[in-house]
């Protein structure tokens, strides 16, 4: 059984490196956006890469927002989409993007318990250095 539905490998690609871009260029949000158009057609692992992406995103997002809670919940959801899959899926090196993610959110993940109170608002400064999120490359394009 194939892993998507599209009417055609094109538009898949389309979103698929459009998401990328977005991702590249700190647009989170509209990756996430972009992705979540791929993943309601997707099946399989295929899905649930997709999912992973978009949560990656939405972690970030979340960062930028200053929303711990967020950060930490999406974050913990992330991991587990990815897991089972290739190190490299799809041309994107899942481990190496997990891992300088999780590098990134360290210490954000590492701030005392009372920081991710749900009582405390949205907007928090978070410590994070944005010179260091990491971009998606492709090692290979998964629809040549």
């Amino acid at each position: 059984m194939p892993d998507s539905h599209f009417e055609s490998k094109d538009q898949e690609a389309r979103l698929f490196h459009e998401g990328i871009e977005l991702f590249n260029s700190g647009r989170w949000f509209d990756a996430h956006e972009v992705w979540e158009d791929i993943w309601h057609i997707a099946t399989g692992a295929r899905k649930r890469f997709y999912q992973g992406l978009i949560q990656c995103a939405v972690t970030l997002e979340h960062v930028r927002r200053g929303n711990p809670r967020g950060v930490r919940s999406v974050w913990e959801t992330c991991l587990t989409k990815f897991e089972g899959l290739d190190g490299c899926y799809m041309g994107v090196e899942v481990t190496t993007l997990l891992s300088d993610l999780q590098h990134v959110l360290n210490p954000i993940l590492g701030l005392p318990k009372e920081i991710f109170d749900p009582a405390r608002p949205r907007g928090q400064k978070l410590p994070i250095n944005w010179d260091q999120v990491p971009k998606i490359s492709l090692r290979y394009n998964p629809f040549d």
